[in-house]
């Protein structure tokens, strides 16, 4: 059956280690658009850093962001789907993260939220332009409605001991995804990218056979395994791998251009 969405992690898959997209995945991301194929981003990151690329690569569909737990238009202002954190597990969770002096970030809507900005958190969103958090200090408690994400970052390394915390604290109402060992994304408990990804596909209609899905790491995996073409660069981790269908070469060589071209232009 025919490709008719392609849905594309953006760090370590779409994105080369400058955080850019290639000129040659970016001529195919056209050249699918053009035969009338949705095409779209699928991340762990916020609304302000999919937008920007969305904009770029000029997504005709939905995003998918937040892992799963937002699904937004370029064009409307109102999300396709959204699930956020409870709120009283938003206050407890930030409140042992300033007392362990773990460093937050959490998303509300389109806006990124942390008690201060520390630029060296934010390395990834270097080429996002116009990037921005709202700070709000010790007042942090003041702004825990609606809550979609948290991240929780540590340059030391020290993510490992902050997930088993959390887990032991939060066992049932918070779901730590992507560890990077650096950070961990926050979520609802059930929440991934195949969950938003198949919000977005029951608007358009479409099946699981339908959806070519480009990933790389351990908050890949549940979309990977939903949709119809699994798409995992070289340099994915190995449980991503045993899920491709088409094992695609590395970020930096133009993987989901070349996975594009083989997939979609030439069938």
């Amino acid at each position: 059956m025919a490709i008719k969405l392609i849905a594309m992690d953006l760090d370590g898959t779409l994105l080369n280690s400058d955080k850019t997209i290639s000129p040659r995945n970016m001529a195919a991301i056209q050249a699918a658009k053009a035969m009338g194929v949705g095409v779209t981003i699928a991340t762990g990151r916020m609304y302000m850093a999919a937008a920007y690329f969305g904009r770029l690569i000029g997504a005709n569909v939905p995003l998918v962001c937040c892992n799963g737990g937002m699904v937004q238009s370029l064009k409307e202002t109102e999300p396709l789907f959204i699930k956020c954190l409870d709120k009283d597990v938003v206050r407890e969770l930030l409140v042992l993260c300033h007392e362990r002096k773990w460093y937050a970030q959490w998303y509300i809507g389109q806006e990124i939220y942390a008690e201060k900005y520390q630029p060296e958190y934010f390395a990834s969103y270097r080429t996002v332009e116009n990037f921005h958090i709202k700070e709000v200090g010790d007042d942090f408690l003041s702004y825990t409605d609606q809550v979609i994400q948290c991240v929780v970052r540590d340059l030391r390394a020290g993510i490992p001991e902050v997930v088993e915390e959390i887990q032991q604290h939060f066992s049932t109402t918070i779901f730590p995804q992507q560890d990077t060992g650096f950070s961990v994304d926050l979520t609802p408990p059930g929440i991934n990218k195949a969950v938003g990804l198949a919000a977005l596909m029951k608007d358009m209609g479409l099946t699981p056979a339908e959806v070519m899905a480009c990933g790389d790491a351990d908050n890949d995996l549940a979309m990977l395994r939903f949709a119809g073409t699994s798409v995992v660069p070289a340099n994915g981790q190995p449980e991503a791998k045993e899920l491709a269908s088409y094992l695609a070469d590395e970020n930096d060589a133009d993987g989901i251009g070349r996975a594009i071209e083989e997939l979609v232009l030439k069938r």
